[in-house]
């Protein structure tokens, strides 16, 4: 299969790019909902990161997307953890886990 048109369970690789100064290649997919994908891998680097990114401008300055990050991170009836951070640390590699609010954008 050609890696430059591959698409995946409804995603698209729309661009592969070498970058040099992370000695990666990077990859952008865009998925059927519109959803874009960032890919860089380093076949060297034994370190292994994932995160999912959302645009949360806010309206107004009362730190709604803040609180959603936290009330995210509560669990919910479908999925009952109350503290997923604190299960994922029992079992996990990890050597970084933590979610973040920006003026504009929210990460997990």
């Amino acid at each position: 299969m050609n890696r430059d048109n591959m698409s995946v369970q409804d995603f698209k690789l729309l661009e592969t790019r070498e970058l040099d100064e992370l000695n990666s290649t990077g990859r952008i997919y865009r998925h059927a909902t519109g959803a874009r994908v960032v890919s860089i891998a380093n076949p060297q680097d034994e370190n292994k990161v994932f995160g999912i990114t959302f645009r949360t401008p806010p309206t107004d300055s009362t730190g709604l997307p803040h609180i959603l990050e936290h009330s995210v991170l509560c669990g919910s009836r479908k999925f009952p953890v109350k503290e997923p951070f604190v299960e994922l640390l029992k079992g996990s590699l990890k050597t970084f886990l933590n979610a973040f609010t920006y003026p504009d954008k929210t990460c997990y």
